[in-house]
């Protein structure tokens, strides 16, 4: 199981453009809860085999395996079982904790329930360890939605070292370097027995204590409007359980640059629809707002965004008036990777020098990393 481990970072511009074939979807609408209140909810069950299929994925042994004794009993799941726990404790101790701590003490001020995720791919791991108290969550990402694994396959002895390899190298480097490397999320998540993202989204849920009570398919209409859709090509909707807490997060499969919102009918209108007053949150995202070809999503996060949590990579420190937000800063600003040294931000450095407050976290590609909570004044 070590050989899962990738040693070596090898980073990648984000893939091409996903495909623009026809979408098939209905046209009953979804509400969009920008600003819901939380509450309990009574007639929202748990999917009992949603949540066993996520454990079995996860390696969390659950307290009754039902129809899924056979799958949970083999020699192949205890191993995986065992190095998955070896692994998350490590993640546990060197990401989840520090973050979720660092998170109350700094109480970034937020507007509304939503949190606004572009260039996410499938991070739950760590939009969930930074910001567990909101209701819904809105991520953007080229990975394929992909599909739920399918009951007769887990519980099927032959595919059981299929999914579980492919499970372990699919999470693999957001466990480890905190972020996924496109690369390799072209191959893994292509695999014919696991695919897309929301096994890899329900991995972490899993893992992260929340309970799934349904995945279904969405998409959206021309008005910008979610609307449920008969197939998982262009996003999710999960819905799960904290603490007896209803909660949401979409993952749309959608190419955001201007040249797809340009050829996405609907596409502007529902990003700037759940961005409204939202905490936005960018994370090793290639520093893709610092090109020309990105500045729609560029101006959609500045215009509707309440507070910005990102690194380096995300909006350029240029785009942030004085007058009209409240900035702090973290870590260490130094330079890009690399790959990536032409996003070099000479204002960054010199506002940053001096001001820098503790970050006890990696955050995106550098390490020592930095980051810069962004807040609309009013």
């Amino acid at each position: 199981m070590k050989s899962y481990i990738i040693s070596t970072i090898i980073l990648a511009v984000l893939a091409s453009c996903q495909s623009n074939s026809k979408k098939e979807i209905t046209d009953k609408p979804v509400s969009i809860k920008v600003d819901s209140i939380p509450k309990t909810i009574k007639n929202e069950p748990v999917n009992e085999e949603l949540n066993l299929i996520a454990s079995f994925l996860s390696g969390n042994e659950p307290k009754n395996s039902g129809d899924f004794s056979t799958a949970f009993n083999t020699s192949e799941w205890k191993k995986h079982q065992s190095f998955i726990n070896k692994a998350w404790d490590g993640v546990v101790l060197k990401s989840i904790n520090p973050i979720h701590e660092w998170s109350k003490a700094e109480k970034i001020e937020r507007k509304s329930e939503t949190l606004f995720y572009p260039f996410s791919g499938a991070d739950f791991l760590y939009v969930y360890s930074a910001h567990p108290d909101y209701t819904s969550y809105y991520l953007f990402g080229l990975e394929p939605t992909g599909e739920i694994p399918k009951k007769e396959n887990v519980i099927n002895p032959a595919l059981t070292p299929n999914i579980l390899n492919a499970v372990c190298k699919s999470v693999d480097e957001n466990m480890t370097h905190s972020f996924f490397i496109t690369k390799f999320m072209a191959k893994e998540f292509s695999n014919p027995v696991l695919k897309g993202t929301i096994p890899i989204f329900m991995f972490f849920m899993n893992r992260m204590g929340v309970e799934l009570t349904s995945i279904s398919p969405v998409a959206f209409n021309d008005e910008g409007k979610i609307i449920e859709a008969n197939n998982f090509s262009v996003g999710v909707r999960f819905r799960f359980l904290d603490k007896g807490i209803l909660k949401e997060l979409y993952y749309f499969s959608q190419d955001i640059s201007d040249g797809g919102l340009k050829r996405t009918p609907g596409l502007s209108k529902m990003l700037n629809l759940v961005s409204k007053d939202a905490t936005t949150m960018i994370k090793s995202a290639s520093y893709v707002c610092h090109e020309a070809k990105f500045s729609g999503i560029t101006n959609i996060i500045i215009s509707n965004s309440f507070s910005i949590m990102q690194d380096d990579t995300g909006v350029p420190f240029r785009y942030f008036d004085a007058t009209k937000w409240n900035i702090r800063h973290y870590g260490k600003y130094t330079k890009p990777i690399p790959i990536f040294a032409n996003a070099i931000q000479e204002d960054l450095k010199k506002a940053i020098i001096g001001k820098e407050l503790p970050l006890p976290f990696r955050y995106g590609y550098n390490n020592p990393a930095n980051l810069m909570i962004s807040t609309r004044k009013q």
